[in-house]
């Protein structure tokens, strides 16, 4: 790609600089539609579960079984973009099938017909659309944006999906305070939750319409896969693994505790829907602002401190909870929880970029979708079958979960003896794109891939860096 930005995109000489700027001004208001979408929908699915009487198994699945199975939608995307190598339909065709579920929904809700298994489902459903159509733009506007304004451009994005996400939230939180005031259980709740979903499908619905305006530069096409499968025997490869593999198994802990946050919040300490609403707000405000914090310290320090450093903090982010009486205990636990995972994003990534090559990351975190959310639901199946029936309540099985994270904390330096890793500025090595909301952990992001993104040329020869390992998978 060349960094002017008035010549043509990625070599495409029918994709001409107005077409660029019409892209990017499109992009804006697109990710304002999609974040007050993620704002008014996703931060209260858990909350409808509540609502709707899920029990602690369904509670688990309806934050970890999306996930699992959102995880087909980038492995869908990539399968798709190598028959039609286009990657605009694959993107609005996502959207599509979020806003039908997100209608479908809101009607049920609306009528009082919903059952858990259906909201289940359904969200099932939303978040593979939701991962293939990020997928697809990622690739789409990672091979778009100059690269010479790549940062500053998807910052200024980033920044307008904080603040709009904020505004959705927010809103959602006032709406479900002003028609359903005494929380959970309170009448009224039904009709509040369906006006939130269907107010989110309308503004899914500009952000398609706002996709499917945008123009797209030609692709340049996907690795073959049997030289991803190559790339993962080299040294780098085992490493990238190595480090996939880590953060799978600490997401199975973590994932003992991190669904029954909120029904903790809603029914044990009894909070209205505005208190959650600002508990939710804390972890995405904190999240946001330490970002750029992290960075400087992965540039530094390197990645690899930052990255077992937080793993700590977030080892620790279930002890304010197993005190919390009230507000203020839930507040800290949000704050170290929106900090820790901003930092463990900032080291994870940077990590990952540099063991592997630019063409290999569609596969890796393609893989890294797939693994950290069968491993998610795995942990909720243990703690729900298992460790809840054992110790009896919230408050012991985040306790538990500490301690689960905290012997994953202290095995990682282990896992990771060896690894080197620079200190390359992570503005330069990356660009993130926040792709949605999990439990208690803010922002989710994942890099923009763009072309040649770490200057790999991406050959067929190796170094010595790069000579096959002899174990290279964990």
């Amino acid at each position: 790609m060349r960094s002017d930005s008035s010549a043509p995109v990625a070599g495409d000489p029918g994709f001409t600089p107005a077409a660029l700027r019409r892209a990017l001004r499109l992009s804006l208001a697109d990710g304002v539609a999609w974040a007050l979408m993620v704002g008014l929908a996703e931060t209260y699915y858990i909350a409808i579960a509540v609502y709707l009487g899920a029990t602690p198994l369904q509670l688990g699945l309806t934050v970890a079984l999306p996930l699992a199975f959102g995880g087909v939608g980038p492995l869908g995307t990539l399968a798709l973009l190598r028959v039609g190598g286009r990657r605009r339909p694959v993107a609005v065709a996502g959207v599509i099938v979020q806003v039908a579920t997100l209608l479908l929904l809101a009607y049920r809700l609306a009528q009082g017909r919903l059952a858990v298994a259906e909201l289940i489902g359904a969200i099932c459903l939303y978040q593979a659309a939701g991962q293939a159509a990020g997928t697809a733009w990622s690739s789409w506007y990672g091979d778009m944006v100059p690269a010479a304004t790549r940062g500053t451009w998807f910052s200024r994005r980033n920044r307008l999906v904080y603040a709009a996400t904020c505004v959705g939230l927010v809103t959602g939180g006032l709406l479900m305070h002003r028609l359903a005031p005494g929380g959970t259980g309170a009448a009224g709740s039904a009709g509040a939750f369906a006006l939130l979903l269907g107010i989110a499908a309308v503004a899914r619905a500009v952000s398609g319409l706002l996709l499917a305006a945008a123009p797209e530069p030609n692709f340049s096409g996907l690795l073959p896969r049997r030289r991803a499968w190559q790339a993962a025997g080299t040294r780098r490869g085992g490493t990238a693994l190595r480090i996939l593999g880590l953060a799978a198994v600490f997401h199975f802990t973590v994932y003992w505790a991190s669904p029954y946050f909120s029904p903790f919040m809603l029914t044990d300490l009894g909070f209205t829907y505005l208190q959650y609403m600002a508990v939710a707000l804390s972890v995405i405000v904190v999240k946001a602002l330490v970002g750029p914090t992290w960075g400087l310290a992965a540039d530094r320090s390197g990645p690899r401190r930052v990255f077992l450093g937080s793993m700590f903090v977030i080892a620790i982010v279930p002890l304010p909870w197993v005190w919390a009486h009230g507000i203020p205990l839930v507040v800290l636990g949000q704050v170290l929880s929106g900090a820790a995972w901003s930092g463990f994003e900032v080291g994870y990534l940077t990590l990952i970029l540099e063991n592997s090559r630019s063409r290999e990351r569609p596969y890796l975190f393609a893989l890294q979708s797939l693994g950290n959310g069968w491993m998610q639901l795995s942990g909720v199946m243990v703690a729900s079958l298992v460790i809840l029936p054992l110790v009896g309540g919230y408050r012991e099985v985040f306790a538990v979960s500490a301690v689960g994270r905290m012997l994953v904390v202290l095995a990682a330096p282990f896992v990771l003896a060896g690894l080197v890793s620079g200190r390359r500025a992570l503005r330069e090595a990356v660009t993130l794109r926040v792709f949605g909301l999990r439990a208690h952990g803010g922002f989710a992001v994942r890099p923009v891939l763009g072309p040649e993104t770490d200057g790999d040329a991406d050959a067929d020869e190796s170094d010595g860096d790069d000579a096959p390992a002899p174990d290279p998978m964990i």
